[in-house]
């Protein structure tokens, strides 16, 4: 089942979705603000189990390479998503004291987006009103610090990648 949810994006294997149709296997929506998208951080689980299999089989082998092409395909480099705080609150809703932005960090591992379009990677989030935006600063304030929109889901894969690969190519 999971090789068969693996998203084909211009033929080419990419990643997962969060959720799928249970007849279709297409991604689908779950709630208002989790529209159909490729998925970093669902992926992350998905790859990390996948590496654990002793023995894969050429499709699992063909799964992992392509997840991690993507992984680095989409990885936003030199950034870091982080908290800081609105003493003041926030001007489209001041009973809101933080916020969440993107700052530049060289240091960062990496970042993905929590969502991309199923055509073209390109990050994507939304409003519980299940409009879709494409930048965090459109996401209102409630949802743009109470849902993880960025994470560091890809740098453990992209780590691990070279041990793994490693290993299956000695035992070929």
């Amino acid at each position: 089942m999971i090789l068969r949810t693996q998203y084909v994006q211009n033929g080419v294997k990419t990643v997962w979705a969060q959720q799928y149709d249970h007849t279709t296997l297409r991604p689908v929506k779950a709630r208002a603000y989790e529209l159909p998208g490729l998925s970093a951080g669902e992926s992350e689980q998905v790859v990390a189990l996948l590496m654990s299999i002793e023995n894969p089989s050429p499709e699992v082998i063909e799964a992992v390479k392509c997840a991690v092409a993507w992984f680095e395909k989409t990885r936003i480099a030199g950034k870091r998503a982080v908290i800081v705080p609105m003493p003041e609150g926030n001007p489209d809703d001041p009973t809101i004291k933080r916020d969440r932005v993107l700052v530049d960090d060289s240091d960062a591992p990496g970042l993905w987006p929590r969502y991309c379009e199923l055509e073209d990677n390109r990050p994507f989030f939304c409003n519980r009103d299940g409009i879709k935006v494409y930048s965090l600063k459109e996401v209102w304030p409630e949802r743009r610090t109470g849902y993880g929109w960025y994470g560091e889901w890809g740098a453990p894969i992209l780590k691990r990648y070279p041990r793994w690969l490693k290993r299956i190519e000695e035992e070929r």
